[in-house]
C-alpha cells in the first residue's frame, strides 16, 4: 500500500510572529541578498520557507509529512559543502564565476517554486521515504557537485523512495562487495533480478541547440527603447541544425545573426504598422513587434524542435548499453531508464525493441530481460488545470519468463508516479472550491 498524505496546513497552525518571518523569508528567497548571504553562511535553509503560510497553502501534503525531510537536507547538504556550491555568487572572475554557477547543487537549494512545484519539496521526501543516510555511498554521490554524478544518484534515490513507497523490498549495490560489475538495485523474485538505474544525460547537440536558442532570443542584445516583440526560429532553421554542415552554418554565422535581431527589432517598431509586423532574417529568425516603442517592453520567443529520432538512439546506444554491461553476464536483469525530456517514449519504444534483437548490440546482452522507462503522462482532469504524472513503460525481450514480466511493476509505476498524483488531485481541490465559490 502507497503511502498517501491529506492537503497542506493553513496559516492558522504556525505562532503569528513566525507566519510573519516565514512570509518575509519566502518573499527574499531569490534576491540577490539571499544569495549572498547563503553563499557567505552556507545556510541555505534561513529563513524556514517551507513554514510559510503561503507555501504551505501551495502544497499538497502536510508541514508534518515533508518537515522532516528539510531536516535531513540540512544533514547531507551542510554549511561547508553550501558554501562551496554557491562560490560562483562572489567570485569576480567573470569566466571562472560561469564556470562554477555550471554545477547542480546551489540551483537545487535555492528552489524558490512554490511547494506544488518545487523540485526541493519532492527531494525532501524522497530523502525521507528512502531513508538516505543508511546508504553511504548514496550520500557520498548526492553530495557530488557535478551533472552526470548528481543526476545519477538523484535518480536512485528517486527509485528507492518508490520502492519504499510500494512495500518493495530491495538491496541496494548488492555486489559492491565483490569488486567489478555492480548493479543499483537487486529485488528477489522467482530468482534475483538485477536492476541497474539510468538517467540519461541531455546529448552535446541538445545542450548546443537550447544555447543557440538563448542566444537568439533571451540573450540577445537589447534594442535599448521599450518594444514589444516576439522571437521565432523558422522551419528553415530546424532543417539547418539537424545536419551537421547546417550546423557549422550556424556554429558560424549564430553570433552575426544574433546581432541583426535588435536593429530589426527598432526598424519595425518605427515603420508606423500596422502592428503587428513581422519581418525574416535571412529566412531563420522571424521578429515579430506588436507596436511602436512604449514605456515598458515585453517578449515571447519559439524554437523549432529537436531531432527526436538521434537523441533516441543515443540513449539507447548509451544509457541503456552501459546498464546492461552492469549486469554480470551470469545474472537476470533489467534497466531501469529515466530518459530525460527529450526523447518521445513511442520512439523509444520502436529503438529498444530493435536494440534488443540487434547482433552486436541488444542479442550480446540475453540476460538483460527488459527495459522499464520513465514515462511522463498529461493530464487535464479539469480545463485549464494540467498535470504531469510518471509512469514506467515496460519493455521485454520475446523469451523473458512470465515472473519477471508479472514482476511487481504495476505496483512501482504507481509510486513513481506518487507525488505527481498527489499534486494534481491538490490542484483540482482547489479548482473545485473555486468553481464553487468556496474559500
Amino acid at each position: 500500500m502507497l503511502k498517501r498524505c491529506k492537503p497542506g496546513l493553513g496559516a492558522a497552525t504556525l505562532p503569528a510572529q513566525r507566519q510573519c518571518a516565514c512570509y518575509v523569508g519566502a518573499v527574499m528567497r531569490a534576491s540577490h541578498e539571499w544569495f549572498l548571504n547563503t553563499a557567505i553562511t552556507g545556510r541555505w535553509w534561513e529563513p524556514a520557507f517551507w513554514e510559510c503560510p503561503d507555501f504551505l497553502s501551495s502544497s499538497p501534503w502536510e508541514l508534518a509529512r515533508f518537515a522532516p525531510g528539510y531536516e535531513l537536507l540540512k544533514k547531507l547538504y551542510t554549511e561547508e559543502l553550501t558554501r562551496s556550491a554557491f562560490a560562483w555568487v562572489a567570485e569576480p572572475n567573470k569566466d571562472r564565476m560561469h564556470m562554477l554557477r555550471d554545477r547542480p547543487l546551489w540551483a537545487q537549494l535555492a528552489d524558490a517554486n512554490r511547494a506544488d512545484l518545487s523540485g526541493l519539496v519532492r527531494f525532501a521526501l524522497d530523502v525521507l521515504d528512502a531513508e538516505v543516510f543508511a546508504y553511504p555511498d548514496l550520500v557520498r554521490r548526492l553530495r557530488e557537485d557535478v551533472y552526470r554524478e548528481f543526476k545519477g544518484a538523484r535518480f536512485e534515490l528517486r527509485c528507492l523512495a518508490a520502492f519504499a513507497n510500494a512495500n518493495i523490498e530491495v538491496d541496494y549495490e548488492p555486489l559492491a562487495a565483490e569488486g567489478g560489475k555492480n548493479p543499483d538495485f537487486r529485488l528477489n523474485l522467482q530468482e534475483p533480478l538485477y536492476i541497474d538505474a539510468k538517467h540519461s544525460d541531455e546529448g552535446d547537440w541538445i545542450k548546443e541547440e537550447r544555447e543557440w536558442f538563448w542566444k537568439l532570443s533571451i540573450l540577445n542584445p537589447p534594442s535599448g527603447r521599450a518594444i514589444s516583440a516576439h522571437i521565432g526560429l523558422t522551419e528553415e532553421f530546424r532543417v539547418l541544425q539537424d545536419t551537421e554542415d547546417g550546423r557549422v552554418f550556424i556554429r558560424a554565422n549564430i553570433d552575426r545573426l544574433a546581432s541583426l535581431i535588435a536593429p530589426t527589432k527598432e526598424r519595425l517598431a518605427d515603420s508606423g504598422g500596422p502592428f503587428p509586423v513581422a519581418e525574416t532574417i535571412e529566412g531563420f529568425i522571424e521578429v515579430q513587434v506588436m507596436g511602436p516603442p512604449g514605456q515598458a517592453s515585453s517578449g515571447s520567443a519559439s524554437g523549432v524542435s529537436s531531432d527526436a529520432r538521434r537523441e533516441v538512439a543515443r540513449i539507447v546506444r548509451g544509457a541503456i548499453t552501459r546498464g546492461a554491461t552492469q549486469i554480470p553476464p551470469a545474472k537476470l536483469g533489467i534497466v531501469l531508464l529515466n530518459p530525460g525530456l527529450h526523447a518521445p517514449t513511442h520512439l523509444l519504444v520502436e529503438e529498444v525493441q530493435r536494440w534488443i534483437n540487434s547482433e552486436g548490440e541488444g542479442a550480446d546482452h540475453p540476460n538483460l530481460l527488459g527495459v522499464l522507462i520513465v514515462n511522463q503522462m498529461l493530464f487535464e482532469p479539469i480545463p485549464g488545470f494540467v498535470g504531469y504524472i510518471d509512469s514506467l513503460v515496460p519493455v521485454w525481450r520475446p523469451d523473458a519468463p512470465e515472473w519477471v514480466m508479472d514482476g511487481p511493476w504495476e505496483s512501482l509505476s504507481e509510486a513513481i508516479g506518487l507525488q505527481g498524483y498527489e499534486v494534481l488531485a491538490h490542484r483540482c481541490s482547489l479548482a473545485r472550491s473555486e468553481l464553487a465559490g468556496t474559500p
